[in-house]
């Protein structure tokens, strides 16, 4: 799971900068906004993906889950996208990073408690090992990064080696269990559903992720990859207030919660108005100049 309850309390209860009470509906108009929740939204499928994939197949996990289901998550990414142009997909990268980051600023505080004993890692350490990953990948075009409080010297030195052991067992895991023969998949295996939306935020967020055909591609592209024992299914639904995301292994399906989707929207907003200290490093005003409001 994304989330906790803890982090959802917080969050949900909070006033952002020029607001009072509950937060503004979200209204995703300009193209950073949208792909920064796009961009959240494609990682956490595939996140839950990885959770699925592991389970599905039995896979030995040395280590931690969650972390094995991120560096999954962060390389497919990764992968999906070196074809694209350096200024459309460092910045669908960076967004991941950059929400993990938000999560963490809004988390801190000297009231709130840190599950030190939670089976995820806290969201400044998700923050670092992402930007570890995409650096390692992009020495060449991230190099700047290295070096900053984003990615300390000591970090960065070992982020090549990082993002190719990643890599490593990405290869690992297609050669293993993908599935090179058309015949012997069943192409809808993975298949979307969507639960109605309530009014407002919900419904909003239900109109550009179905236009967006994020799910739709990501679950055309699992069930033409690998063959489930069973049937999968990718479930969009109202949460009642808790912003989170889960793989149920009972049920073969993968919940993402509408509230999750709207949270990456409120997330923007906060992001645009506290950015100041990456604005300063000049490899990220480059490409984040627009997301992050930078002077």
């Amino acid at each position: 799971m994304r989330y906790f309850i803890i982090c959802t309390a917080l969050v949900l209860s909070m006033s952002f900068p020029g607001q009072a009470g509950k937060p503004d509906s979200p209204v995703v108009k300009a193209d950073w906004e949208r792909d920064f929740l796009l961009a959240n939204l494609e990682f956490t499928l595939l996140h839950e993906f990885g959770h699925l994939i592991i389970e599905e197949f039995k896979l030995p996990v040395l280590g931690m889950e969650e972390d094995a289901a991120d560096r999954l998550a962060i390389i497919v990414m990764m992968r999906e996208h070196q074809h694209e142009s350096a200024a459309d997909f460092i910045p669908w990268l960076l967004s991941v990073a950059g929400g993990w980051y938000t999560e963490w600023e809004l988390k801190e505080g000297p009231k709130v408690k840190l599950d030190y004993w939670d089976n995820h890692n806290l969201e400044i350490q998700r923050f670092h090992n992402i930007v570890c990953l995409i650096v390692g990948g992009h020495t060449d075009l991230l190099e700047d990064v290295m070096d900053t409080e984003f990615l300390p010297f000591d970090r960065a030195v070992s982020c090549d080696y990082e993002y190719k052991q990643a890599r490593h067992a990405l290869n690992w895991l297609q050669s293993s269990y993908g599935q090179k023969s058309i015949v012997a998949l069943k192409m809808d295996a993975v298949k979307v559903f969507y639960k109605t939306p309530r009014e407002g935020e919900n419904k909003a967020i239900f109109e550009l992720i179905k236009t967006s055909q994020v799910a739709e591609k990501w679950a055309q592209k699992l069930s033409s990859s690998f063959k489930f024992p069973r049937p999968i299914s990718v479930e969009f639904d109202n949460c009642f207030g808790l912003p989170d995301a889960f793989w149920h292994a009972p049920t073969a399906s993968v919940t993402i919660c509408y509230e999750l989707l709207s949270h990456f929207s409120t997330m923007i907003k906060y992001r645009r108005e506290h950015s100041t200290r990456a604005c300063g490093i000049p490899i990220l005003r480059k490409y984040m100049k627009e997301l992050m409001s930078c002077t």
